[in-house]
């Protein structure tokens, strides 16, 4: 397996300067670009995987977690079923409230859709922010795994976690879009 932090001269750590990788990145495939003398497809895609793989909090996580022996079968996690299932419900709602507003052709009725998708719209934007939230505390929880010995197995429960939180942002942040350009 390739250590990602070692081919970018990084130390194995859960959290990592994004600003320092890209340095980093943009310096060594300055010499490793294949349309470079001496450059390397196969070194260059090597620092492409790697710079996709650090700047990703879960997958940093499950790479640092590998190279720590951890294994993806032995840590599982479930979600916040209360923010998974909002997420879930308020997505739900507002593409069913879209697609309602498509087939309508009263002036009357879509005005009465408008009231609900601006409620809809309100919901999301107040679940956006109890998501950031989220976030936030997964990000000192990831910096704080810097702080603690390094477990595989926290490092898999940590990265599963991003994996959710992500997830349900993009769902959220879609939703909110969708509902703005209606």
């Amino acid at each position: 397996m390739t250590d990602f932090f070692s081919e970018f001269g990084l130390d194995r750590r859960a959290w990592i300067d994004l600003d320092d990788l890209k340095a980093k990145y943009h310096a060594l495939m300055a010499e490793a670009h294949p349309d470079k003398a001496f450059g390397s497809a196969t070194k260059s895609t090597l620092l492409n995987e790697g710079r996709k793989t650090l700047s990703s909090h879960p997958h940093r996580l499950r790479h640092l977690a590998a190279l720590l022996g951890g294994t993806e079968t032995t840590t599982k996690v479930s979600p916040d079923w209360d923010l998974f299932s909002r997420t879930g419900d308020l997505t739900r709602r507002a593409s069913v409230a879209l697609e309602k507003k498509t087939s309508l052709a009263s002036p009357i009725a879509k005005a009465v859709l408008q009231g609900e998708l601006k409620q809809l719209e309100s919901d999301l934007i107040k679940l956006r922010k109890e998501i950031n939230a989220h976030l936030e505390q997964l990000e000192t929880r990831t910096r704080e795994a810097d702080q603690a010995p390094q477990d595989a197995a926290s490092l898999l429960v940590l990265a599963e976690e991003w994996t959710f939180a992500t997830r349900w942002s993009q769902s959220i942040n879609a939703a909110i879009t969708a509902l703005s350009l209606r």
